[in-house]
């Protein structure tokens, strides 16, 4: 295999750009590029020519109607086409797409290249459609991820939860590959303890949060579990949130509420490469995941955490319960229990030392099983297994 095309035909994720699921599709291209692939990167929301050194070409979308309607924007979505994979360039060994609602264009294009289709799944999007947007063309869209499911040569799951969902729609196991999120280790170096000018001084402990503001990162959670914590807390710590999205003001009107504002900072969106050296200042992290009916996430952040050597505090749920061990590589606590939580955090900064040894350890574990790199290795090894 020497050369590959990227499709991304997701409207919710910019390629390149700062959303988790943006910073995966570069990830993903840069330890390509690393492997010693060549290859192109097809996007329906292509923000730039380049990514990682490989050229970006636009997925075209038909053009709108005068009447705008849900149905119709669906519609649209579906009809988008792979043209320019078309276009007399060398062709693609593989084509690797992210799943997305409504695009099948790139399993049509290798059956008629006669290559191997991959379908990464992040997450059973029918359902998280429903649940939280609703769907113009439930039918339709459920009947895609079967035809994706069950024609794809192989299929990149990020957790044992995803794959779950994806097993029944295939109608067998064979071809699904649990392969977790990775980490880019250089944009994540150890913590060296230096912060901005903006941040308490290093004296100060400080407990970092990172995320999009959304229901299922477990803020309300988060923020209880600080004001608990700060009630009886002697150490001074603050707390740094780096992320944005939807809640965030609703969380800004909590933390002043509490009278929490001056204990706790807002980055809004930052550059990865950003996030890294801001987590480099930290002293623990936390990841408060709410009790949820299906969790099926591979939190980037933990693994992010993990680079940096800091010992992190999650919830016993889905793959944060195999990533955290409960004891070597972090603690755990009981999801909704931010008293739990808030116990965590007093231990660990309680315990300097300790911490420093789970997050060493951390580091250690990710370094040796989790890099992007290792986790494409994986990929290609079983793509090259195909028959």
């Amino acid at each position: 295999m020497q050369r590959f095309a990227y499709v991304c035909a997701d409207p919710g994720v910019p390629v390149p750009g700062n959303k988790g699921s943006s910073i995966h599709v570069a990830s993903v291209c840069r330890a390509f590029k690393e492997s010693g692939l060549q290859g192109e990167v097809h996007a329906l929301r292509a923000e730039a020519e380049e990514i990682e050194g490989f050229p970006i070409f636009q997925i075209p979308v038909p053009i709108r109607k005068k009447r705008k309607s849900l149905q119709e924007r669906e519609s649209r979505l579906f009809l988008t086409s792979l043209k320019p994979l078309a276009s007399g360039r060398i062709p693609p060994d593989f084509i690797y797409e992210r799943y997305a609602l409504w695009h099948s264009g790139g399993l049509a294009h290798a059956r008629d290249l006669r290559i191997p289709f991959i379908l990464e799944v992040n997450s059973p999007l029918p359902d998280e459609a429903k649940q939280f947007r609703g769907l113009g063309n439930e039918a339709l869209a459920d009947g895609i991820a079967k035809l994706l499911m069950q024609q794809a040569d192989g299929i990149v799951c990020v957790s044992d939860e995803i794959a779950n969902w994806v097993e029944p729609l295939r109608g067998h196991s064979e071809g699904i590959w649990v392969i977790p999120n990775g980490v880019d280790e250089r944009l994540f170096p150890p913590r060296n303890g230096i912060r901005p000018a903006s941040l308490p001084e290093k004296e100060v402990p400080l407990i970092a949060f990172c995320g999009s503001f959304r229901p299922w990162h477990g803020l309300t959670d988060l923020i209880e579990a600080f004001r608990i914590f700060a009630e009886d807390d002697t150490t001074g710590a603050e707390l740094l949130c780096i992320g944005d999205g939807p809640r965030r003001s609703e969380f800004e009107a909590r933390i002043e509420e509490l009278g929490l504002s001056d204990r706790v900072h807002l980055t809004g969106m930052v550059p990865q490469a950003e996030v890294g050296r801001l987590l480099g200042g930290c002293d623990i992290a936390v990841a408060p995941y709410p009790q949820l009916d299906h969790f099926y996430f591979s939190p980037l952040k933990i693994f992010e955490f993990f680079a940096v050597g800091l010992p992190v505090i999650g919830s016993d749920v889905g793959q944060v319960r195999q990533l955290l061990d409960g004891e070597n590589r972090g603690l755990l606590y009981s999801p909704g229990d931010a008293s739990g939580l808030a116990d965590a955090m007093r231990g660990v900064l309680a315990d300097p030392e300790r911490g420093k040894a789970i997050g060493n350890a951390a580091r250690e574990w990710v370094l040796s099983n989790a890099t992007w790199k290792k986790r494409v290795s994986e990929i290609l090894a079983q793509i090259g297994e195909l028959p």
